[in-house]
């Protein structure tokens, strides 16, 4: 995949992937031990986590896409989110197939992230 350069890539890359979800579904890792803590901190529930990826904007988009080097058929993209004042590192693996999505990472960015658009 190409890399993106303008908001409207940005834009049409986060429509892929909401599309997918919709179409496919959304796998979300759990066992991460990551993931869990970031969760339990802020009492996010699994209702809430797709409510936070459903309004996912264009200017949240952070890096990718770029080769899932686990499974060489996908793709990922990372982008990120501030929620009740914590910045959230959001990862997904999106197949080309009718695979659903997987959230890989949904937790407490470790750094700072430095968006392209915002």
């Amino acid at each position: 995949m190409k890399k993106i350069t303008s908001v409207e890539e940005a834009e049409r890359l986060l429509l892929e992937i909401k599309h997918k979800i919709r179409n496919n579904g959304l796998l979300f890792l759990r066992n991460k031990e990551k993931n869990c803590q970031t969760l339990a901190r802020l009492g996010i529930m699994a209702i809430r986590v797709r409510e936070i990826i459903d309004g996912l904007q264009a200017t949240d988009y952070y890096q990718g896409p770029g080769p899932d080097e686990k499974y060489p058929w996908k793709w990922i993209s990372i982008f990120g989110v501030t929620f009740q004042g914590t910045e959230l590192y959001i990862k997904f693996s999106v197949g080309e197939d009718d695979t659903p999505v997987v959230c890989l990472s949904f937790h407490e960015a470790e750094q700072p992230m430095t968006y392209q658009f915002k």
